[in-house]
Order: structure tokens, then C-alpha cells, then sequence
């Protein structure tokens, strides 16, 4: 990757381009997380110069592929099942490779001026604003608070250390500041993390486990790091509390934050969620347990990866397997994909447990009531009236003007809602806006495919942007800034390109 910003940015978008159009793109990029803030560091260059390009980049190699991204498949089985031939496994590549290809230029030209560089993302405390940050302490049984209102106690005044909320047996009390102090109280404090570990000892008061936070000059075998919620993690809708995960590897969490802003609230409750950045210390030990996890990505730290080596062969051999039956239409793509899964376990490449949790539920109970709702349109007539009320008016202006259409109506709806969600409400109509104009579906389910599969606007609109928001320090605009005209470049492309390749 040399040592220059640009050189990096081209090595590592060309690999991850590469790799996500055969691997799951939010997969590539929780590896390749830890590896750009590794090199950006050793390069002494700011990481949000690279984190964004490397989401893009997934996205572009996601589009090349029928496997690419599942949005592709739904797209293809969408119109296997209205009669449509289905698509072949390089059948994108054409328009993927030439969007990778202006994709990666347009990054490599423009990123010095529309990406930040944030100065203050190396040192995760002040990222973390720990000056004002807030922790959770108990009133032991000897503590010289006991009979004090926190007003009488005159602590705010002596350390700028002050009283957000006061628990009594698991429920908030009216008047905090007012109310005599007792033992057993959990104190919400809110100030300068030294000032509160001050009190810990002044006032007879215990920092909770899960808020605990160690000073690293006392023990040179305790770290800082900070791991990520990837979309698949099944921490997420779990809160600190509720969930043994970080109790079993002994991690007090510091701080959470999410898309950006730091969380306040008793980090205790905070039901986690995908793309949740927390600030975790604890023993060299128990942090490469946290490595080795499905559950959370280190962002901070490289170790080896958990590789069964002994596995290697058959594993490649299943994967060139999957693919040669697929290139050559022996069978199906769909069975040639269970053929792989079953290859992988009979092989014990992976056990029956982890193909388990390997399925992402959450995209099978969305596409379980997107595609009926999809259907649902069609046969009560809601397509035809779209159709016939919304889109009428347009159809006199041909098709290319109709692609256009669909594809900017798509480009904005993925923005907002799941990529497969948008797809499968859109495929069907763009299949009944075929008939009336008597032209072929393909291009209009193309653009369809596209327009979903590359959200660069905003950091919600596709999971790769969601997952590099915290770890760059990114805000929202500084997606829409380099996004927004990426997507407007891709729109003229896919408008030119797909009447050449597909026509109508």
C-alpha cells in the first residue's frame, strides 16, 4: 500500500471491490476496519480519509455479481417468478466493473477535498469527551454521604462533578438533588472522569462493574479499546445489563456511542444497536477473546485471525465448487448456494452451530413480508393503479426517460429504508410498467438492482455506512458531501450504459 494517502486508498478500494463481489460486503469491511485504522495510523493519516472509500468500494464490487449482494438474487428471483429469465452470475459485471472502475477514480480525485480529516479520532478519549462523562457509583453502607442531600454535600461546587439522576431500587427518585442520600443509591454522575474516580475513595463509593474504568497507569497489562456492533452481532437489541457477553470477558464499557454522539443515558439500559461504538478497558488477555468474535470487531487492534489452516483446502474447493456450478447453469444458482452451505458443514469447515448463526434472520423475516407485500400490490391492483395514475403521464416519453425515473426513485428510497425492502416493492412495478410501453422488463430490473445496491448519501442508507459512521468520526454530511454526487454519476452511467447492454 506504500506510505502516500492516495496509494492506500487505491490499494485497499480495488481489494475490497474485488473481494465483495464474491464475499458479503458488510463481511469485507468488518475485516478491513481494523487493517485502515492500523495503516492510516503507522501513516500518520487522519482514518475518515479512507473508511468512507472503503464502504463505497464494498458497494461497487456488490453490484458486479448476482452474489454479490443479496438485493441482486431477490431482483433476479423477483422476475424468475413473473416469468422472467433469471440473471446469469456475471451478468452485472459488464456495468460493475465499468461503476468500480469510476467509482474508485472518482474517490481517488476527490477525497483530499470533500472528506474530513479529523484530528482529535486517534486519541478515543477525547473522542469519547470523557471531560464530560458520565458514570454510575453506589452509596456503600460506611459512606459519609448517608443522611446528605447531594445540595448539602457541596460536591458540585468542590469538583465540578455533578448529580444527573439518583436510583433507589431500580427507580429514579422525584428530586435528586433534594433527597437524603442512602446506602444501596446509585449515583448518575456526569463531569471529568478523574474527578469522579476521586470520589470513589473520598466519599466511600463504588464505580459499578459495567462503568468501571481503570486508570492504565496502574497496570501495564490493562488496555483502551474500541470495538464496534456489527449488523449481524447478536448483542444488538440487548442492553449491558441484560446480557452476559461483556461480564464473561470481564470489560467495563467507558462509554457507547452511536452515529457520532456520545450516550448520556445509564449505559446499563442502552439497548445496543448496529453500528455502536464502545469504549471497553480490560486485561491483554480477555481483549483477544474480544477479537476472535462474531459479536463485536476491535477496531483499534490487529491480531491473527482465527483460521482453522487445516480446513483451508476444502473450504476453497467447496467455494471454486459453488461458483463453477453456478458460471455454468448445471444448476441453479439457489442450489448450488445450499449445495456450498451443506459442502461446508459435511466437511466441518464450520459446525452446525455456527451455519446457525450464520443466517441472517433479520433479512429473512424482511424479505418474508416484503415479497408477499410486493405480491399483494400486484393482485389487488395496486401496481396497475400506479401504473395508470402516476406513471401514465410519463410513459409517452419513452423508456430511457422511465429509467431515469425509476432509477432516481429507487436511489432515494434506499437512502431511507433496507435496499431489499426498496427492491421488492419496486420490482413489481417497474415489471408492470414493461407492459404498457411493450418493451423488455431486464433493463428497468437492472436499474432497479443498481439504484438499491449503492446508497452514498447518507450513513443509514446502506449497513457498510452505518458500521464505518463512529470509527471514522464521520458526521452526517460528510456523507451526503462526497456521496451525493457519486450517486449522480452512477445515475447518468446506469442510464447510458443499461439501454446498450440490456436492450429494451
Amino acid at each position: 500500500a506504500g506510505k502516500g494517502e492516495l496509494r492506500l486508498l487505491l490499494v485497499l478500494c480495488t481489494i475490497t471491490a474485488i473481494l465483495s463481489a464474491f464475499l458479503v460486503n458488510t463481511a469485507t469491511v468488518a475485516i478491513f476496519i481494523p487493517v485502515v485504522i492500523a495503516l492510516t495510523k503507522s501513516r500518520r493519516i487522519s482514518s475518515s480519509r479512507i473508511l468512507i472509500p472503503l464502504s463505497f468500494a464494498s458497494q461497487f464490487g456488490g453490484v458486479s455479481t448476482i452474489i454479490g449482494t443479496s438485493t441482486n438474487m431477490l431482483i433476479s428471483g423477483i422476475g424468475m417468478g413473473r416469468g422472467l429469465r433469471p440473471f446469469g452470475f456475471f451478468e452485472f459485471a459488464p456495468l460493475g466493473l465499468v461503476m468500480t472502475v469510476v467509482g474508485i477514480l472518482y474517490l481517488a480525485a476527490t477525497s483530499r477535498w470533500l472528506l474530513p480529516k479529523r484530528k482529535g479520532e486517534v486519541n478515543q478519549i477525547d473522542k469519547y469527551r470523557l471531560a464530560d462523562y458520565t458514570a454510575e457509583l453506589q452509596v456503600l453502607g460506611n459512606s459519609k454521604l448517608i443522611g446528605m442531600t447531594w445540595k448539602e454535600s457541596r460536591i458540585s461546587r468542590e469538583t465540578k462533578v455533578d448529580l444527573s439522576n439518583l436510583m433507589r431500587e431500580g427507580k429514579s427518585v422525584g428530586h435528586p438533588k433534594i433527597t437524603k442520600i442512602r446506602p444501596g443509591d446509585l449515583l448518575i454522575l456526569r463531569g471529568h472522569i478523574d474527578h469522579i474516580l476521586q470520589m470513589e475513595n473520598k466519599h466511600n463509593l463504588e464505580v459499578m462493574e459495567h462503568t468501571k474504568y481503570f486508570d492504565q497507569d496502574h497496570s501495564h497489562e490493562l488496555q483502551v479499546v474500541e470495538v464496534l456492533i456489527p449488523p449481524n452481532s447478536n448483542l444488538i437489541g440487548n442492553t449491558l445489563q441484560g446480557s452476559d457477553f461483556f461480564r464473561r470477558y470481564r470489560h467495563p464499557i467507558i462509554a457507547i456511542q452511536r452515529r457520532g454522539r456520545t450516550l448520556k443515558e445509564r449505559l446499563a439500559d442502552i439497548q445496543l444497536a448496529s453500528g455502536d461504538t464502545l469504549l471497553i478497558q480490560g486485561h491483554k488477555n480477555d481483549i483477544l477473546g474480544l477479537m476472535n468474535s462474531a459479536n463485536v470487531i476491535v477496531t483499534n487492534e490487529l491480531s491473527e485471525l482465527n483460521v482453522r489452516r487445516e480446513k483451508t483446502t476444502a473450504a476453497l474447493f467447496v467455494m471454486c465448487t459453488i461458483l463453477a456450478l453456478a458460471i455454468s447453469n448445471i444448476v441453479p444458482i439457489m442450489v448450488a448456494a445450499i449445495i456450498g452451505a451443506v459442502g461446508m458443514v459435511l466437511t466441518r469447515c464450520i459446525t452446525i452451530d455456527e451455519a446457525y448463526k450464520a443466517i441472517d434472520w433479520k433479512i429473512i423475516f424482511l424479505l418474508g413480508g416484503i415479497i408477499p407485500f410486493g405480491l399483494a400490490m400486484e393482485q389487488n391492483g395496486v401496481v396497475l393503479l400506479l401504473t395508470d395514475n402516476v406513471f401514465q403521464p410519463l410513459l409517452k416519453y419513452g423508456p430511457i426517460v422511465m429509467l431515469a425515473i425509476i432509477y432516481m426513485i429507487v436511489a432515494c428510497l434506499t437512502e431511507g429504508i433496507s435496499n431489499n425492502a426498496a427492491a421488492a416493492i419496486m420490482g413489481p412495478i417497474v415489471i408492470g410498467l414493461a407492459i404498457p410501453m411493450n418493451v423488455d422488463a431486464r433493463p428497468f430490473l437492472v436499474a432497479v438492482t443498481f439504484a438499491a445496491s449503492t446508497s452514498f448519501a447518507t450513513p443509514i442508507g446502506y449497513q457498510t455506512n452505518t458500521m464505518v459512521y463512529s470509527p471514522g468520526g464521520y458526521r452526517f454530511t460528510d456523507f451526503s458531501r462526497i456521496g451525493i454526487p457519486l450517486n449522480i454519476i452512477f445515475g447518468i452511467l446506469a442510464i447510458i450504459l443499461i439501454p446498450l447492454i440490456w436492450p429494451f
